[in-house]
């Protein structure tokens, strides 16, 4: 049996996932893989003590929201895309996660910092 890397252990017994759901028209009714439909990567945080029990957590997390109804169609769990320990305990400002982007040139590096009013918290605009 293989040892579980360090970076992939539990460490507070915290884990942050990512669910994907995935929006069916009510024209829509079934997706053909070709479909186009609105999709939502929800990132959540849950406990658990390994990650076996975390993933199936996860799962049952996403699904228990499966299905859920709006006016123009349902909300459908997909399935689970990320999901990492917390390495340190939860509190004001505790990393819960990272992205290794590699090498970048200065320019795509400053792209990446956006001005407060691009941050998606701060609009307000209504959906349509």
């Amino acid at each position: 049996m293989r040892k579980v890397a360090s970076r992939n252990r539990d460490h507070t017994g915290w884990w942050v996932f990512c669910e994907v759901q995935q929006c069916v028209s009510n024209r829509q009714k079934t997706l053909s893989p070709a479909s186009r439909c609105r999709v939502w990567e929800n990132t959540r945080l849950l406990r658990a003590k390994s990650r076996e029990e975390a993933y199936r957590k996860a799962v049952g997390l996403g699904r228990a929201g499966d299905r859920a109804r709006t006016r123009g169609g349902e909300w459908r769990f997909v399935g689970i895309s990320m999901l990492l320990p917390v390495y340190e305990e939860i509190e004001d400002g505790v990393e819960i996660l990272w992205t290794d982007r590699g090498r970048l040139p200065v320019k795509k590096v400053k792209s990446l910092v956006k001005p407060k009013r691009q941050i998606p918290v701060f609009n307000d605009d209504d959906e349509v």
